[in-house]
C-alpha cells in the first residue's frame, strides 16, 4: 500500500500529534507562573559553589540570628496612642476644686457686695388655722412696744438673721401676696425681732383699709397674734370698715383685754391722742369693770386658758381712777360722758374694798 492510500490514517496521526503539542504548552504555561510566584516569594541569596569563595562564606552547623519585623506594630503603636488621647481628663480632687474656687473669690473686685434674699422659713408648729388663730392652741401672747411706749409684754432679744427681708421688703411681700402663709412668716420674723414694730403695724393696716374682707380677716389675725396697746388701737381705729360678721369677732379680741394680766395695755390706750381709740377702750373699762363686780372671770376668748390671762380681779381697776378723772377734762363730750361714768363706778367698788 502506497503513501497515497495511507493519507487518511497519516493526517489522523499528524492532528493527533498537534492537539498533543498544544496541550502540552497549554499546562506549561500555568506552570510556569506558578514557578514564577514561588522564585517571588523565597529568596536566597546566590553563594559561590565548589570554590574557596564556596568554604569561606559557609554557615555548616553555625546558627543563624534572625529577627522579625512586624509590619503591623507601628499601626497598633499609633491605635493605643489615639484610644490615650480619647481617654477623659482624670477628676480634680474637690480640694482643689475649692481652693480654685477661693483663689477666684480672691481675684474679685473686694468692694462689690452681694446681696441675698431668703424668706424665713415656716415653723409647722405655729401656722394659721382655718379660723385664723395660731395653731398652738390660741392667740399668741407676745406683744411688743405700744402706744405710749409701756403696758406690753417683752419676749427675749434674738439675734436677728443676716438673710432676714428688710422691712420695705416685707411691706411689698404682704401687699402683693397677702396669703395666710405669707402671714404666718411674717408673725414669726417679727417675734423674733426681724421685723420692728413700725414696720408690722404698717402691714397690718395695710391688711385692715383693704377691701378684701379675705385681706381684712388676715389683718384681724396679725392683731390676735400680739396683743398689745398698739394691737388694741388699730383693731378700734379700722373697727368700723370691717364687715359685720368681722366685727362680731374683733368686738371679741377688744374685750380679751379686759383682764388683769392686760389692764396696763388698756391704760396705755386711753392715752392716745385718737378719739376712736379713747372711747373704745373706755367701754372696753367699763364693761370689764363690771364683770370683774359680778365675779365673771372667764375671758370672752374661749381660747385663753392660762390663769394670767382670765383673772379679772376688780382692785386691778384702781389704776384707771387717775386716768379717768384726767378724762374728764376732755373737750370731747363723749369721751368726758365715758369718763365720768366710769369714774362713778370703779371709785364706788374700791372704796368698798
Amino acid at each position: 500500500m502506497s503513501f497515497t492510500d495511507r493519507k487518511i490514517e497519516i493526517s489522523i496521526l499528524g492532528l493527533s500529534a498537534l492537539m498533543v503539542v498544544g496541550l502540552g504548552y497549554l499546562v506549561k504555561e500555568p506552570v510556569k507562573t506558578a514557578v514564577a510566584e514561588v522564585q517571588e516569594l523565597i529568596y536566597e541569596m546566590p553563594r559561590p559553589k565548589n570554590s574557596f569563595l564556596a568554604a569561606l562564606f559557609d554557615l555548616g552547623d553555625r546558627e543563624v540570628s534572625r529577627k522579625y519585623v512586624n509590619p503591623f506594630a507601628k499601626k497598633k503603636e499609633e491605635a493605643k496612642k489615639t484610644a490615650e488621647a480619647k481617654k477623659p481628663a482624670a477628676p480634680v480632687a474637690p480640694k482643689a476644686v475649692a481652693q480654685k474656687k477661693n483663689e477666684t473669690k480672691k481675684s474679685e473686685d473686694p468692694n462689690k457686695k452681694n446681696v441675698e434674699v431668703q424668706i424665713v422659713g415656716e415653723d409647722p408648729g405655729t401656722t394659721l388655722t382655718d379660723d385664723g388663730f395660731m395653731g398652738d392652741g390660741g392667740p399668741s401672747q407676745k406683744p411688743f412696744s405700744d402706744v405710749a411706749g409701756n403696758g406690753s409684754e417683752k419676749t427675749p432679744q434674738q439675734q436677728p438673721d443676716k438673710n432676714a427681708l428688710s422691712g420695705t421688703q416685707w411691706k411689698a411681700l404682704m401687699r402683693a401676696q397677702p396669703t395666710k402663709e405669707n402671714l404666718t412668716k411674717l408673725l414669726q420674723a417679727y417675734d423674733s425681732k426681724e421685723v420692728d414694730d413700725q414696720t408690722f403695724y404698717e402691714i397690718v393696716t395695710d391688711l385692715f383699709s383693704s377691701n378684701k374682707g379675705e385681706t381684712q380677716a388676715l389683718g384681724l389675725v396679725a392683731v390676735k397674734s400680739v396683743y398689745s396697746a398698739k394691737s388694741f388701737a388699730v383693731t378700734a381705729q379700722y373697727y368700723d370698715q370691717l364687715p359685720t360678721d368681722m366685727q362680731q369677732q374683733a368686738q371679741t379680741y377688744l374685750m380679751s383685754y379686759a383682764v388683769t394680766a392686760r389692764l396696763p395695755m388698756l391704760v396705755s390706750a386711753l392715752q392716745s391722742s385718737n378719739a376712736v381709740v379713747v372711747e373704745t377702750a373706755a367701754q372696753v373699762v367699763i364693761e370689764g369693770h363690771t364683770k370683774a363686780k359680778d365675779g365673771v372671770s372667764t375671758p370672752a376668748d374661749p381660747r385663753n386658758s392660762r390663769g394670767d390671762v382670765t383673772t379679772n380681779a376688780i382692785a386691778g381697776y384702781s389704776k384707771f381712777i387717775p386716768v379717768f378723772q384726767q378724762l374728764a377734762q376732755s373737750s370731747d363730750p363723749a369721751i368726758k360722758n365715758l369718763a365720768n361714768t366710769a369714774l362713778s363706778q370703779i371709785q364706788t367698788t374700791v372704796a368698798a374694798l
